[in-house]
């Protein structure tokens, strides 16, 4: 029975003790070769049974006698750095562990050399710009070296790698790299002595650059052909208003730019290119190029408001546009017989400046009749918009006897709705305009006799008035202007009487401009003894403040009538005292 129980109990502690039963395993072996260390790497043992002492590590030098390198007296350790004298020799190495349950027997674990063996060479499978993110990523087939660690991504530029980041995985996501700039990239594989694989080829996405000309309808496209393929497909891929990605047109191979053509203004497109390697089909996408296209805004209204006279010398063509098109200035066109039309002056819009008045002062009131238009040029430099066409009110008068004068015009033309009424207006003074007769909107003449006139002088204009437009504006048309005078008809006394009523020798008569003339006086001698050039009051028949003599004198008047034009009078006059 007691037998029985002590073979129990070594059964239960020989199970108890079972992970001491088997030497350490040696995990790798590395050489620090810029050190000369070595460091040994094995698993840990479980000493289940507290019988751990140490480890002892061995080390052979060209399959030389095993030598005692080091001794490591805590059982969690791992790891352990031994310095070599000699980088030529073929060192091998093995661990201890001191001791087993029994508290004797040691565990020796098996021989090795020191790793190295680099990882092999791999490539990278593509880099890509992802199309919704636009971050840069790169991916890779993983190394097949047993011992693999991780892998460091580099950047090539100006012939010279520089470490971007190190992972574990087989794929990676750039959130600082600009796409703008897209970066040459490169990989190396790196083991668990830190030994570094040879650095790939670089690889580098393909960057897409791009300009759109909304005036030829045309999208360029040009980009850097992807760099680290051999042979490769390429393909134009679109999305149209946010419908999804597709294929849009094969590329050549190796080309670098594309145009698009007869694009629809108002779509919101984006491109980009995607390579394919031939041989593997990995593919890339590069950069993503988004347009937000607008369908030009054009005129809803293009408006000549009205022709008119201004002082009687320029004329003045109001306006109003839709200033918040898309407008890039407005035309003006002037023609003088309504047919063939020249550019009068070009003139940039804003929102500030869609209605405004222009001045036309290249023209001749009195005897020609001018026609004017607007073109709306886009910013395209096309025209999208052309007026109505305004035509000016030339006013004639044409005399039909010394009495009577005939008004006659053409009508304003050129109005949305036409003509409401028309007013033949007149001005006595030369400031002051008085509604003189309204006329039907129809009628282009009226008769103006002398007995009309209530002045030697009276100037008319018409003026037109429009009818609402669709803008909510009535305008008006106003003519040049023209006078008519009495017909000029005079007396001059050839006897007075300094003492009676007719004691003066003074210009009588109508259609007179008196702010012009002279009188002279002589005597029967031939001697000047009076000159004037007031006719109004004219001579008194005194000379020096004394009553002249009864007797003849001799008069010359010059007269002026209000058409400028001039008259000369002489003849004898009679003083009778």
């Amino acid at each position: 029975m007691i037998f029985r129980s002590i073979f129990i109990v070594v059964l239960l502690l020989s199970n108890f003790c079972k992970a001491l039963d088997k030497g350490p395993e040696i995990v790798r072996i590395c050489l620090d070769n810029n050190t000369s260390i070595v460091t040994v790497y094995w698993q840990s043992s479980v000493d289940n049974c507290n019988s751990f002492k140490y480890y002892s590590i061995y080390s052979s030098e060209n399959s030389g006698p095993w030598i005692k390198a080091k001794l490591v007296s805590v059982f969690a350790t791992n790891s352990c750095s031994i310095f070599l004298a000699d980088l030529t020799s073929d060192w091998k190495f093995k661990v201890t562990t001191h001791s087993a349950c029994n508290g004797i027997d040691s565990f020796v674990s098996i021989p090795q050399s020191i790793d190295q063996n680099k990882p092999p060479l791999i490539e990278l499978d593509s880099v890509s710009f992802d199309p919704n993110t636009q971050k840069l990523n790169a991916g890779w087939n993983k190394n097949s070296a047993p011992d693999t660690k991780g892998y460091r991504l580099y950047n090539y530029k100006n012939s010279v790698f520089t470490k971007l980041s190190d992972t574990s995985s087989t794929y990676i996501i750039f959130n600082e790299l600009d796409k703008t700039s897209p970066n040459e990239l490169a990989l190396a594989t790196f083991d668990s002595c830190d030994q570094f694989a040879p650095i790939s080829n670089p690889h580098q996405p393909v960057y897409l650059n791009a300009n759109i000309d909304s005036c030829a309808k045309t999208i360029a496209l040009n980009w850097s052909n992807y760099l680290g393929w051999s042979a490769t497909n390429q393909y134009l891929i679109i999305n149209r208003n946010n419908t999804g990605f597709t294929k849009f047109s094969i590329l050549p191979a190796n080309s670098s730019s594309f145009l698009l053509s007869n694009i629809t203004l108002g779509d919101n497109l984006c491109y980009y290119i995607r390579t394919e390697n031939v041989n593997t089909k990995f593919t890339s996408s590069s950069n993503t190029i988004c347009f937000k296209t607008q369908q030009p805004l054009i005129p809803k209204y293009n408006y000549v408001n009205n022709v008119t006279v201004i002082n009687n010398s320029i004329i003045g063509i109001s306006y109003s546009t839709d200033g918040y098109a898309n407008t890039d200035s407005i035309i003006l066109e002037k023609s003088t017989d309504g047919v063939v039309f020249y550019t009068l002056l070009k003139l940039k819009l804003n929102t500030t400046n869609s209605t405004g008045l222009l001045l036309d002062s290249f023209v001749n009131i009195n005897t020609t009749t001018y026609w004017y238009r607007l073109k709306a040029i886009n910013h395209c430099l096309r025209s999208v918009l052309i007026s109505n066409i305004g035509k000016s009110i030339l006013l004639l008068n044409l005399p039909i006897s010394n009495t009577t004068n005939e008004l006659n015009w053409n009508l304003y033309k050129g109005w949305e709705n036409g003509i409401e009424g028309q007013l033949l207006e007149s001005c006595s003074d030369g400031f002051t305009w008085n509604a003189f007769k309204s006329l039907p909107k129809t009628n282009v003449k009226q008769i103006i006799s002398e007995e009309t006139l209530i002045e030697d002088s009276l100037c008319f204009r018409i003026t037109n008035k429009e009818v609402l437009n669709s803008q909510n504006i009535s305008s008006l048309s106003v003519s040049n202007i023209r006078c008519i005078y009495t017909f000029t008809d005079f007396y001059l006394p050839n006897i007075i009487n300094p003492y009676s009523n007719n004691n003066t020798f003074s210009l009588i008569g109508n259609g007179i401009d008196y702010s012009k003339g002279s009188m002279e006086i002589f005597n029967r001698w031939g001697e000047k003894i009076f000159a004037s050039t007031n006719l109004l009051t004219g001579w008194n028949g005194k000379i020096n403040d004394t009553l002249a003599l009864q007797g003849y004198y001799i008069y010359k008047v010059s007269i002026f009538d209000l058409q400028n034009n001039q008259h000369i009078k002489t003849g004898t006059l009679f003083i009778i005292r």
